[in-house]
């Protein structure tokens, strides 16, 4: 049987040997020390919560930067808008003045006139309609 012959199991002994060695020294060596001292600062600051309130005052700090910077971020965008609202509103005013003026005056103009034309010409068809 192949699985049993000496000269292949020796090999594969020797080469999971090896590999499992490097992997515990890189486990012991670099990863568990770091999950230690992760521990450790928990254990630490649960403990200084029972005891004193560090973990309580890091939260309120933590809590109020947070709501002044959102404070001072809604006020800025606040006046950004209003600006922007008005300086769009004076755009959109000064636009369909220059459209009104240019454009539109002859426009309207020409649709009075052919309102017109039509209206006389309807009085005029009423009125030979009724002298019939």
């Amino acid at each position: 049987m192949p699985q049993l012959d000496l000269y292949i199991a020796m090999s594969q002994v020797f080469w999971f040997t090896l590999v499992f060695i490097v992997f515990y020294v890189f486990m012991v060596r670099d990863i568990l020390p770091e999950l230690a001292r992760s521990i450790k600062l928990r254990k630490k600051k649960v403990g200084e919560n029972t005891s004193g309130s560090s973990l309580n005052d890091e939260v309120i700090t933590v809590t109020t930067q947070t709501a002044s910077t959102l404070e001072g971020s809604l006020n800025d965008s606040r006046t950004l808008l209003s600006s922007v609202s008005t300086s769009t509103s004076t755009w959109l005013t000064t636009s369909l003045k220059g459209v009104n003026e240019t454009t539109l005056v002859d426009l309207n103009k020409s649709y009075i006139k052919t309102i017109g034309e039509l209206k006389g010409r309807s009085y005029l068809l009423e009125q030979s309609i009724k002298e019939k």
